[in-house]
């Protein structure tokens, strides 16, 4: 028997990031956008990236997520 896997309900939705779906998008395209393109830059082995909500963190945490954004079909462990 496989266990259906819990998925949790956000709990600061409107707080650290946008509540509405298409306003989230919006915002996390943005700060990927912002993100200068290093063409020919060899992919990291590994991220760290903060977490401390958008309006503190974003941008940095987006400066970590652009160098993979070009691989985000090849991912599939992380």
């Amino acid at each position: 028997m496989t266990a259906q896997p819990r998925i949790r309900e956000p709990a600061i939705a409107g707080w650290f990031y946008p509540a509405n779906p298409d306003e989230l998008r919006a915002t996390v395209s943005r700060l990927l956008d912002a993100v200068p393109v290093e063409s020919g830059a060899a992919p990291p082995k590994a991220l760290i990236a903060p977490h401390a909500g958008y309006p503190y963190s974003g941008p940095v945490a987006a400066s970590a997520y652009a160098r993979i954004r070009p691989l985000a079909g090849r991912i599939r462990r992380v």
